[in-house]
């Protein structure tokens, strides 16, 4: 690969991150048409890259191609949150089947004294944006351990994308975010595993993606 592929597929990563992260923070909001002109003037780059980027993001759920009509950032709604709940849930019970037997102790113990020490936070810092980022973390923490233990990439692939766009809901300026009540489910889950238990440690993810749905559908309403 020549000096200027590698520039090209470096400018193309940095241009697909920027992109998502202003997709999931709504400075692009949901459904508005992407004028990729535009985007490469704001940038400096040609459109080239921008069109790659958008098309990586199409390919995540992030972005909508309609023939001769453009791109447009993805609609939000209630029945692309049952869809990816839907797929979530059975995708994070295969992770945990795969990864229980390889996960160590030591990490199990490792998340439960994070989802501890969350708690010390004082109530000057619960606001809205460190609330965000502990649920970011959280979710590293026990979701990004199990699909890492699972040792398929592809599952990892597929169940990280799905958790990024349920950020884009949790990102809503109304959302209320129940971190008592994901830290509670977070630790019955880390709990069954400790105890070998992988069948209660299914059925606890089970109940906490189900209660993680009607918590996000209650707020989207």
């Amino acid at each position: 690969m020549s000096k200027k592929q590698l520039s090209r597929y470096v400018l193309t990563d940095e241009l697909y991150a920027l992109l998502k992260q202003q997709i999931l923070s709504h400075v692009m909001p949901a459904g508005d048409k992407i004028n990729i002109d535009k985007l490469a003037r704001e940038f400096g780059v040609s459109n080239i890259p921008i069109r790659e980027s958008l098309f990586r993001l199409a390919s995540e759920g992030f972005v909508t191609v309609i023939p001769f009509k453009g791109m447009f950032v993805a609609e939000m709604s209630l029945k692309d949150i049952d869809e990816i709940f839907e797929i979530r849930i059975q995708l994070e019970e295969l992770a945990i089947r795969k990864s229980a037997s390889r996960i160590t102790k030591a990490r199990l113990q490792q998340i439960l004294n994070a989802l501890d020490g969350s708690n010390e936070v004082t109530a000057v810092e619960q606001n809205e944006q460190n609330e965000e980022k502990e649920v970011l973390q959280m979710n590293e923490g026990l979701h990004g351990t199990l699909l890492i233990y699972a040792d398929n990439f592809n599952l990892q692939q597929m169940v990280s994308s799905l958790i990024e766009r349920i950020h884009r809901y949790l990102n809503l300026h109304h959302y209320k975010i129940d971190l008592e009540a994901e830290k509670e489910e977070h630790r019955s889950i880390v709990n069954h595993l400790l105890a070998d238990n992988t069948e209660d440690a299914v059925k606890a993810m089970r109940l906490h993606l189900q209660n993680s749905y009607e918590r996000l559908v209650a707020n989207f309403k």
